[in-house]
């Protein structure tokens, strides 16, 4: 995305250029008068072809990608801190505004939103926010683990004693203990992983989600490889998953996955997946 810290309109200068109409010709003295004028040349026109700038604001940045490669156009991208008002990755500010006229030498500059984590977490309480399919006490659990991702001091219900988090199967891992649980610090993994360097979090990856997900049974497949191993501490317990919402990614790196490993109706493991090229 760039970096570019202004927003302006461009000024579309559209040239109108008309040809001049000739008289008629004079030959052969007062007989020409009698006949019926030469033909003129038609009025020419460059005028470039004009299109309205559709309403990109609300999209995710995936189908506002779709739509501006439909018309041909190209863009830039930036970041735009948002709160609850806001579905992060999604379209938030556009230029030019919808509407306006535009060519196919247009660029057009885009704002997609994101959670600064570090001055606000949430939790946002979005009304479409739970996209299903899995739906009744499962997804009033994974609420509950929403919020508190966003605020641990909200507390979440974790089984008594150490709580298992990691990348994956375990490609990093840490216990957290329940004097812990509501330290950020104490959810962070170290260690270079989906070609990115640490640390991680689950906590951070689903906050940053602004309270929109999906949620899965069982243990979702890390993209695109689809690895979906349990930690052996944790096999053979209940999984559910929630990820990024599908119809809002175009590719794996845009992908992550956060799967709760269950002991009846308490959190005994998180397991975090981030996708890769």
């Amino acid at each position: 995305m760039s970096t570019r810290r202004r927003w302006w309109m461009a000024l579309m200068v559209v040239p109108l250029v008309v040809a001049a109409c000739g008289s008629p010709s004079d030959r052969d003295g007062g007989a020409a008068r009698d006949a019926p004028p030469n033909p003129t040349t038609p009025p020419t026109s460059t005028t470039a072809d004009v299109e309205s700038m559709p309403d990109l604001v609300g999209l995710s940045s995936a189908d506002a990608g779709r739509r501006l490669g439909e018309l041909g156009l190209g863009s830039e991208w930036r970041t735009v801190m948002v709160r609850c008002e806001d579905r992060p990755g999604t379209v938030v500010r556009q230029s030019p505004a919808p509407g306006a006229a535009f060519t196919g030498d247009t660029q057009v500059r885009l704002g997609i939103g994101a959670l600064d984590l570090e001055g606000f977490r949430g939790p946002c309480e979005p009304a479409d926010g739970d996209l299903g399919p899995v739906t009744g006490p499962d997804a009033a659990l994974a609420r509950e683990f929403y919020r508190f991702a966003a605020d641990p001091s909200l507390g979440a219900p974790f089984v008594d004693g150490d709580v298992w988090t990691g990348i994956e199967d375990g490609l990093a891992a840490t216990t957290v203990s329940a004097a812990q649980r509501a330290d950020l610090d104490a959810w962070l993994l170290t260690g270079e992983y989906a070609e990115q360097g640490g640390p991680f979090s689950a906590l951070d990856v689903l906050a940053g989600s602004g309270g929109y997900y999906e949620l899965h049974q069982g243990i979702v497949g890390t993209c695109p490889a689809g690895d979906d191993d349990p930690p052996p501490d944790l096999a053979g317990l209940r999984a559910i998953s929630l990820t990024v919402p599908e119809d809002s990614i175009d590719s794996c790196l845009q992908w992550w996955g956060v799967t709760l490993f269950l002991e009846g109706d308490q959190i005994q493991g998180v397991a975090l997946r981030i996708g890769s090229p």
